[in-house]
């Protein structure tokens, strides 16, 4: 297996909105209970994606895409429809944090997903944080057994996005026990409650759904925090 966490994962679409099946394994991210961890515990940590100064990111290039580190930003390409892609950042654990990272997508479908991955326990156990190029967000928890829980109940739209192509958007998550914060270029757009994952690792992503050729950039990634 290459050193990699850029996954893929089937995607469907639902009638009601967009609906996401993973269809992949993977070695886990986090030690099994009772095994020790040698990761350090999050604290603050920042990264421009400055060529040699770029944190711990595992990267991938394959036939359904890639993620690379190209003129100082974190790139997310997938060529493939109906997949989902991430990287991870695997110097840290957080538990409670204020996570800040700037999203923009170059090229694909307006209806193409992007953003943040955090409190990842493994391939199938994370939340999942995405926007779209068409303006709506969504907010919902992976889980072992492949079922997706979503936080809101659909996909929402909202005036906080900037909509369309090289429109950069401001995304912000803050993480306090199991509440947990959702921002867009400093609008509210929702507080949840959730206590199913209280730590875990950090990843940025990207999905395609029915048309592929999507490319994602992200930059100026900000996070402060702890681990409990």
């Amino acid at each position: 297996m290459s050193r990699s966490l850029l996954h893929k994962l089937q995607l469907g679409l639902m009638l009601s909105g967009l609906w996401l099946l993973v269809g992949c394994g993977g070695r886990p991210l986090l030690p099994t209970s009772g095994e020790p961890s040698d990761q350090p515990t999050g604290s603050d940590f920042t990264d421009a994606f400055v060529p040699g100064q770029t944190g711990d990111w595992l990267l991938e290039r394959d036939d359904r895409g890639s993620s690379a580190i190209v003129n100082e930003e974190l790139v997310i390409t997938i060529v493939a429809p109906n997949t989902l892609q991430y990287a991870s950042l695997q110097e840290k654990i957080f538990g409670d944090f204020a996570l800040e990272v700037d999203v923009t997508q170059r090229s694909g479908p307006a209806e193409s997903s992007y953003g943040i991955l955090f409190r990842i326990q493994d391939d199938q156990q994370f939340y999942r944080f995405d926007i779209t190029g068409n303006g709506l967000y969504m907010i919902e928890r992976h889980e072992s057994n492949g079922t997706w829980t979503r936080l809101v109940p659909d996909w929402v739209p909202t005036s906080a996005l900037n909509q369309g192509l090289n429109g950069a958007n401001r995304l912000k998550v803050l993480a306090s026990g199991p509440t947990l914060t959702f921002y867009a270029n400093d609008e509210l757009l929702t507080q949840v409650t959730d206590a199913t994952f209280n730590e875990g690792l950090i990843g940025l992503d990207a999905g395609t759904f029915g048309g592929g050729n999507l490319q994602v950039s992200f930059d100026n990634l900000r996070i402060t925090g702890n681990s409990p």
